[in-house]
């Protein structure tokens, strides 16, 4: 398979899927499509199937509203999109179970060096969250500070601690700093320390020192005939984003069985975060076929394109001339969306972007892991609280609906 073109092909099939149909066999062509793959028409929100000019705009069709309900549960994790659940579980030892007994690592998936803090990107909505419209800083703040709140989400406000500030723009009053220095060997001896620990632990290992958690992770693989739009599980915050220029291998239940590390060999785009517990990713990957990757929040993001972000192809060949083969990526952060939040925010169920035709979306995040029973209630009593699966394998999943829920003992 690494020998045939898959990127040229999967451009080229894009260039078919935008050919013009003509008007009469529009509703018969797409029929028979939907037949073939088992779109439910019902569902599509423009009824008129005329009005679709190519298979590129009946691929990226929009639904009806209502017809994918959110799960009622504030703490579920809902499905990101229509498609089929390939594998879950728990992340043990930074591997990632792509199918029984095939194993990756969750380096070479979200990548090994810690997300930086710099190339910012200007976001296609900045300074909003949702569909709010900004409305003066002093709004942007309320409103961002009313999501983290409702959220769960942990920020920071700039007169957290100095008080309210004027129109001026100033404090009125500043806090005095009252320390002392340390000596020059302490400094240097505990920051020695601090790296070596730093070093030690992946950048991506659960953090959270009140509630005990675990890494949590979920693979959907998308058919030719779903819904191909995808939306937020929980509601975050995205701070920043990493392209992996990659391959295009299929990405079908077959191939997962027999390809090795698949996930971490395809393009991707690697959305990093943080929600009410934690570390929290999201990795749309590309596949055969599959001519974009689109996130509406990202302007300059552009997947399987010859002439723009080469960042991440030139990211891709610096990486191999040093041996480390598929991990090269180009980074951008979501700073300049939210002051407060320090990314961009999205809410539960909101439309993220899309594929063309189908592909596969990993989620990993991190969630409680619950407390161990008491030797009074036995061994073989589950953990109360945590993180509850209520999903199996091969089962098919729709927008919206709980993957599984976090349990508050």
């Amino acid at each position: 398979m690494s020998t045939l073109p898959l990127k040229a092909l999967s451009r080229l099939w894009g260039r078919f899927n935008e050919l013009e149909i003509p008007y009469y066999l529009r509703v018969p062509g797409f029929k028979l499509y939907s037949f073939i793959f088992g779109v439910n028409l019902s569902e599509v929100s423009q009824p008129d199937l005329h009005v679709y000019p190519n298979l590129a705009s009946f691929f990226y069709r929009s639904l009806k509203p209502g017809v994918r309900p959110l799960d009622p549960n504030p703490n579920a994790v809902l499905s990101p999109a229509d498609g089929k659940v390939i594998q879950f579980g728990i992340i043990e030892h930074g591997e990632v179970e792509q199918v029984k007994g095939v194993t990756y690592s969750l380096d070479a998936l979200l990548g090994s060096v810690r997300p930086s803090k710099q190339n910012a990107i200007t976001p296609v909505e900045a300074g909003t969250s949702g569909s709010r419209t900004k409305v003066g800083d002093e709004e942007v703040i309320r409103a961002d500070e009313e999501f983290a709140q409702v959220n769960g989400i942990s920020y920071t406000l700039p007169n957290l601690f100095s008080g309210p500030w004027p129109n001026a723009g100033n404090p009125s009053e500043m806090p005095t700093d009252q320390s002392t220095h340390p000596t020059a060997s302490s400094e240097a001896e505990v920051r020695a320390d601090l790296a070596l620990s730093e070093a030690s632990r992946p950048w991506w290992a659960p953090a959270s020192t009140i509630t005990p958690t675990s890494l949590y992770y979920c693979v959907i693989y998308l058919a030719p005939g779903d819904y191909h739009r995808f939306h937020s599980p929980v509601s975050w915050v995205v701070e920043s984003r990493r392209h992996f220029a990659g391959e295009l291998y299929s990405v079908s239940p077959y191939l997962q069985r027999t390809l090795p590390g698949l996930f971490t060999l395809n393009e991707r785009v690697v959305l990093l975060g943080r929600w009410r517990w934690g570390f929290f990713s999201y990795t749309p990957v590309g596949a055969t076929n599959v001519g974009s990757i689109k996130v509406n929040f990202d302007r300059e993001l552009s997947t399987n394109s010859l002439t723009t972000d080469t960042a991440a192809d030139r990211a891709a060949e610096e990486a191999a001339a040093r041996g480390e083969a598929y991990s090269g990526f180009a980074e951008a952060t979501y700073e300049g969306a939210s002051q407060l939040l320090g990314g961009h925010a999205l809410k539960r169920g909101e439309e993220m972007g899309g594929f063309q035709l189908g592909s596969t979306i990993v989620l990993v995040f991190e969630a409680p892991k619950g407390q161990r029973p008491s030797l009074d209630e036995g061994f073989n009593r589950e953990r109360k609280g945590g993180f509850k699966w209520r999903i199996s394998r091969s089962q098919k999943v729709k927008v919206g609906e709980a993957l599984g829920y976090v349990e508050e003992a």
